[in-house]
């Protein structure tokens, strides 16, 4: 495409040395041919002193005059004035719109590299393509711009040979930054109410590591921790640490199961109350039930009464939200029990909504927690097993297995798919060799931060993205879910993701060749490889395009290898993972956005 330009064009490429303008030239010829327009290149001109280089504000300028960049015929500056002016911007001119699209189909390829357009931000930070004739200096500078490039585009193979079918994801070089505080007015934001704390908190607690049991046997150290404060005496301490806050956590959790069942108690023992002495009313029924309590526990009447409105919204959260919602109730559930501000209908709606998904994430992410209802001699065995994104949530009342949304494919074995926290290698297309390592990257020292780089928290000093390498990991607080609107599955947050917040490492089989299936680029020119998720990956695989998208691919390199990350443009807890597939997807793909975004870009494929 590059060869298409005019060679006055071509000469001045030469003379300012900037490799990058060609691509960028080719590339608005392609889109302007597309609309059949006219385009042209304008060149000004200023004077400045050496003393003045590098400023922003040069001196004043004039124009030099235009050239046709469809036939390099030159314009004079006299008639350059009824030329269209050019907008002054990508944005003004809606030409350069951020894509990376995909409809839930599958797999989610990596970000293209072909499609070259400027970039409305001095800095780029994250994700880049290093060239390799650039300095090693520049390469591992923070202004870097990368030379965007990627093989000539391949038709799929099938009974039509003609027909293109390509079928690729492209990353955003631009890192999303962390907002700085106090840049610029913002928008009023409204502060979360009793229930969203209340049910953020219970979603936090379970995407936690606590181990929740009612065995509380001994707890020991493993030896003298009164000796010399030594690396083993404080592993021991902490270990001891952790394992009486989860016996903490679990007594708490015991405390609640038991009072909330003490409310059906006490109405039981009310109504029979009422059946052997009908005289008696509501109230003086309840009031004898008080007195045998009393009786019992010690307490004076008023301060059982006081209790017992606390313990009756226990009794209501596991009544609508079910026994995950109480048990994984964080400790400010007492202070909500104890007002009662907000217990209505709404609550209520809220808590059977997130039911089954509650119930999904405590089976999958911890087997145990159904043990702590025997203290109440209630033995409920396990409803949902295997892995976290195994189970798809449904508007229904219960999940349904992850492959059965699968079952309009018609595949010969069913839909299978092998969750995995790390690529696979295929040997077949590479042989031992991983494509993803890039020679000119130092293994140890991170591109971006310039900090050593290790996969030993302990003696790593890379915190670029700390929730996926070099800290501790834990389970990602999303969830698989069937959409209404006909992109069967997708990917819902459960909770907050800040922007730049990396959410998961895009994994999958490394292979090449495959055409005519969603698949993930990555590498350079001369180092190409594919990342396919048909048959194994994790729950990347499950997020739907969008052409306002709240997530991107980025490129990051760990440890001198390349990883496609989702990284968060600002994901709030209840919204849908989306990320742009790219331009590249949809050009030959034969089917239309389902995004419902306003500013949706492929819409009219499907109509």
């Amino acid at each position: 495409m590059v060869e298409t330009l005019p060679p006055l064009v071509s000469q001045l490429c030469d003379l300012l040395q900037n490799p990058e303008l060609p691509a960028q030239l080719a590339s608005a010829i392609q889109g302007a041919d597309s609309r059949q327009e006219g385009l042209y290149l304008r060149i000004d001109a200023s004077f400045i002193h050496a003393s003045q280089q590098g400023n922003e504000q040069p001196g004043a300028g004039f124009n030099l005059g235009c050239i046709d960049l469809r036939n390099g015929v030159i314009v004079p500056a006299g008639d350059a004035g009824s030329l269209p002016t050019p907008a002054s911007s990508p944005d003004e001119r809606g030409e350069y719109d951020q894509a990376q699209s995909e409809p839930n189909l599958g797999s989610m390829p990596s970000p293209d590299l072909n499609d070259c357009r400027p970039s409305k931000r001095h800095k780029t930070v994250g994700g880049l393509q290093l060239p390799a004739s650039r300095s090693k200096h520049q390469r591992y500078g923070a202004k870097i711009r990368p030379t965007q490039s990627c093989p000539s585009d391949s038709s799929s193979g099938g009974s039509n040979q003609s027909t293109k079918s390509i079928r690729q994801f492209e990353s955003d070089t631009r890192f999303p930054q962390r907002a700085k505080p106090g840049a610029g007015l913002e928008p009023p934001v409204l502060e979360p109410t009793s229930t969203d704390r209340l049910i953020a908190g219970i979603w936090k607690q379970i995407y936690s590591s606590v181990e929740l049991s009612r065995d509380f046997s001994d707890i020991k150290p493993s030896f003298n921790i009164r000796s010399a404060p030594s690396l083993e005496v404080f592993k021991s301490v902490n270990a001891l640490c952790l394992r009486y806050y989860n016996r903490s956590q679990s007594s708490r959790a015991l405390e609640m199961v038991v009072q909330a069942f003490w409310v059906e108690c006490f109405e039981a023992r009310t109504a029979v109350l009422r059946y052997d002495k009908p005289i008696l009313s509501k109230t003086e029924s309840r009031m004898i039930a008080i007195r045998e309590a009393c009786v019992v526990l010690g307490w004076k009447e008023k301060d059982l009464r006081n209790r017992m409105a606390i313990w009756r919204g226990y009794k209501e959260i596991k009544d609508y939200g079910g026994w995950a919602a109480l048990v994984f109730a964080s400790a400010g559930v007492y202070r909500f029990c104890k007002y009662r501000s907000e217990f209505g209908q709404e609550l209520f709606s809220r808590l059977r909504h997130v039911r089954s998904s509650l119930e999904v994430a405590a089976d999958t992410l911890h087997q145990g927690w159904r043990n702590l209802l025997r203290v109440v001699q209630q033995d409920v065995p396990t409803v949902y097993d295997g892995h976290p994104h195994g189970w798809v949530i449904t508007d229904d009342d219960a999940a349904i297995p992850l492959a059965s949304t699968y079952g309009h494919l018609n595949l010969p074995d069913g839909f299978k798919y092998k969750f995995i926290d790390h690529c696979i290698l295929d040997e077949k297309a590479f042989g031992a060799k991983d494509p993803r390592r890039a020679p000119e990257i130092d293994p140890e020292i991170c591109y971006l931060c310039h900090e050593r780089q290790s996969d030993n928290v302990t003696g790593n000093n890379c915190l670029c993205f700390s929730t996926v390498f070099g800290g501790e990991k834990g389970h990602v607080p999303v969830q698989v879910f069937r959409t209404p609107n006909g992109k069967n599955n997708g990917v819902v947050a459960r909770c907050p993701f800040p922007r730049g917040t990396a959410l998961a490492e895009f994994t999958g089989l490394i292979t090449t060749g495959i055409e005519g299936r969603d698949v993930m680029i990555g590498g350079s020119k001369n180092r190409t490889y594919q990342i396919y998720q048909g048959e194994m990956g994790n729950f990347t695989r499950f997020i739907n395009h969008s052409c306002r998208p709240n997530s991107q691919f980025q490129r990051f390199y760990w440890r001198g290898i390349e990883r496609i990350l989702v990284v968060s443009k600002g994901v709030e807890a209840g919204q849908e993972v989306t990320v742009d597939y790219s331009d590249r997807y949809w050009r030959e793909l034969e089917k239309g956005c389902l995004c419902g975004e306003g500013c949706c870009r492929f819409v009219r494929k499907g109509l």
